[in-house]
Parts: structure tokens; C-alpha cells; sequence
């Protein structure tokens, strides 16, 4: 059981978290089972069988599990529009006053629930009073639980998304903070214009670098076909794919069994998630802006990794991520201020999930780093 102590909000802040408690009603979780049962299915082969979600799965363990984390939910307005965001977030409060905080943001198809290993972790590892830093894990903006005022009249896009989070943060008394993510959460899958991989074309790269560069080359190739439908096609795809679980499970679920060492029911898991909290047709913002900035060569809707010049940055280099990049591009990209970087021998694009260990470990480095050279 996690200590309560975790989710005691630190005192005097400007903004007003409420608790939040997962619970998905009984109708829904009846219907998704029904919708699968009943789903028309084509001809059985490795990716179509679905018994185990009608007769193994089990959603009200995996929430049970997900509420002995403490979560909030929280109101903040975004500065460059007024979009009113009602946030849902997972946290970990320290009651030490040294605490740094640090947010994780998730990718897609992804979820806060991708960093529950993590929070296991920290939770064995130290107490409240112990807690060397303040862990905040919220559903990203139109991801899952969080939503916003302008839902039907406005499209998303990165940095309005990006502002809603910093607010977060800044509510919960937060001025200063490390931010870490994957995908559409971050800088550290480093997704670039044509033209600003171009400098880099002809750096030195290890042999291993080599493997995982060719890996994102085949992704590239063979496995970005949702990428262009979803940044292109977003409202005929979501009325698809939110038209049966089944239709979900055949275009999210193949991202996990080939991006990671996911379990099927890791996978039925984030699959759940998605179609019980109505999120899939309203999380494709990212692909719009991004998709167009590959196609157009052009960064002005896709903020630039390589714009963070003068603030610490770390890299964790996993050998399966399709995004990956060399050691040398990074210091060509940032000379002066690469503070951290580390190889692993396994894990991917879902590192938090596939190797939760190192993760961890690397996370507490950079942070011992960053803490040396930033006034938290």
C-alpha cells in the first residue's frame, strides 16, 4: 500500500488540486466487454484473437491499482489563448523542503499509467519525508482524463499543450522544475526537420548507434502509415477507430507489440484506457502540426529540440527506439550544455515501461547534476 503521505499537497500554493479517484462505471466496462464479444472479427491469425480481453482481463484490478497512487485533478488557463484546462494528474509529494520537482510527460499512444513502475519505485525506495524530489505524472492535455474549454472549437497544438503543462507546474508552486518525457512528451526522441538532421549527416556514429539508426530508418519506411493518416486524416480515422474496441485494439495495439516487450495485457490495458475514457479521437493534436513540419520542412508548428541552449539536458540512448540519435549529434547540437548521457543494452521507444530500473537511476543522476548548476 503507498504511503498517504505522498499525496499531502504541499501548503501555501496558488493552486487548488481536488483528489481524484478512478472509476469507470459498470455500464461502460459492460459495454466494451459486449462490443468485444460481439465484434465481427476476420479470419484468425496472431494479431486478430481476442478471448483474453472478454475472459482474462481485468480492468478493476488495474484501476484499484492505479488509485493507490495519489491523483488530482486541477483547473488552469493557458496564457496565449485563455483555453480554460481541467488537468488529471498522478503525484508524488515530498515533505522534504529540498524536494526537486519533476514532471513526466507521456507520449502516444500512452498514458500517465506508463509511469506507474516509476512511482513503484520511488514509493518503495523512500518515504514523504525522504522523497528527494516532487513527481508529477499528469494525462497530457486532451490525453485521457484531462480536457479543456474549447475542446470542439479549437484544434490543439504543441506549445498551447506545452503552456497548459507549465501551469500546472507554477500552480502547484513550481517555478522552477526538470521535465521529462518520451514522444510527444518530450525533446529526447528529438524530432527534427530534413533540414536540421541535415547538419549532422556526416558525423561519426558507433556501430551500435549505426543499429539503432537503422532501425529508425526501417520505422521510417514501414511503420509511420498512422503517422500520415492521423496528421492528415485525424476525423475520419478517429470516427474508425472509435467505432468498435476491436478497430482500437488492431491500430493502437500493434504499436506496443512491436515497440516493446509489452505484455498482452499491458496492451489491453492501454487499449482500455483509451476507448473507456473516450481520448483517442481528441489525442491526435500532435500528429497535425508535427506531420506537417516533415512534410513541409518546416519547424515554425513543431517546436525545435534544438532551440534548449542554455538549460541542462540529458539523453538516455535505448537501442530499440525508432527515434533515435548519435552521441555525436547531440554534442554537435549542444556543446555547452550536454550535462548527462547514458547507453542502456535494452529497451525502446516505452523505456519507463521496458527498463523502469535504469530509467530511474538515470533520471536521479541527471537530476543530481542539474541540482548543481540550477537554483530549484
Amino acid at each position: 500500500m503507498v504511503d498517504a503521505g505522498f499525496g499531502v499537497v504541499p501548503l501555501d500554493i496558488p493552486g487548488t488540486p481536488a483528489p481524484f479517484t478512478l472509476h469507470i462505471p459498470d455500464a461502460d466496462l459492460n459495454q466494451l466487454s459486449s462490443l468485444v464479444q460481439t465484434a465481427v472479427v476476420g479470419a484468425p491469425s496472431f494479431y486478430n484473437t481476442h478471448n483474453q480481453w472478454v475472459n482474462e482481463f481485468d480492468w478493476r484490478s488495474h484501476e484499484k491499482y492505479w488509485n493507490s497512487f495519489p491523483q488530482f485533478t486541477i483547473n488552469v488557463t493557458a496564457p496565449s489563448d485563455g483555453q480554460i484546462f481541467n488537468l488529471h494528474f498522478a503525484a508524488l509529494f515530498s515533505r522534504n523542503p529540498d524536494a526537486t520537482p519533476i514532471i513526466f510527460s507521456h507520449g502516444w499512444p500512452s498514458s500517465w499509467t506508463e509511469f506507474i513502475p516509476i512511482l513503484k519505485l520511488l514509493t518503495t525506495k523512500y518515504t514523504p519525508e525522504t522523497l528527494p524530489y516532487h513527481i508529477i505524472t499528469p494525462s497530457i492535455p486532451d490525453f485521457g482524463l484531462s480536457t479543456r474549454s474549447n475542446l470542439t472549437e479549437t484544434e490543439l497544438d504543441l506549445r498551447t499543450a506545452a503552456e497548459a503543462l507549465n501551469e500546472l507546474m507554477k500552480a502547484l508552486g513550481f517555478d522552477a522544475y526538470i521535465a521529462q518525457g518520451g514522444d510527444i512528451g518530450s525533446v529526447n526522441n528529438f524530432l527534427l526537420t530534413p533540414s536540421e538532421k541535415a547538419g549532422v549527416a556526416n558525423l561519426p556514429v558507433t556501430p551500435e548507434e549505426n543499429a539503432t539508426l537503422a532501425i529508425g530508418a526501417q520505422f521510417l519506411y514501414g511503420g509511420t502509415g498512422y503517422m500520415l493518416e492521423q496528421g492528415t486524416k485525424p476525423g475520419a480515422i478517429s470516427l474508425v477507430v472509435m467505432s468498435n474496441p476491436m478497430a482500437m485494439l488492431g491500430w493502437i495495439g500493434p504499436m506496443y507489440a512491436e515497440g516493446s516487450d509489452s505484455s498482452v495485457d499491458t496492451i489491453l490495458q492501454q487499449v482500455s484506457w483509451y476507448w473507456l475514457t473516450q481520448s483517442y479521437g481528441r489525442a491526435l493534436w500532435p500528429y497535425r502540426s508535427a506531420w506537417a513540419a516533415l512534410l513541409r520542412d518546416d519547424n515554425r508548428n513543431l517546436p525545435s529540440p534544438l532551440a534548449i541552449t542554455t538549460k541542462p539536458l540529458g539523453y538516455s540512448w535505448f537501442p530499440a527506439e525508432v527515434l533515435g540519435v548519435a552521441k555525436s549529434w547531440l554534442e554537435h547540437w549542444f556543446p555547452d550544455n550536454l550535462s548527462f548521457y547514458r547507453t542502456h543494452g535494452s529497451g525502446g521507444h516505452f523505456a519507463s515501461v521496458d527498463d523502469p530500473v535504469g530509467f530511474l537511476q538515470d533520471i536521479e543522476e541527471f537530476v543530481a547534476i542539474v541540482k548543481t548548476k540550477v537554483d530549484f
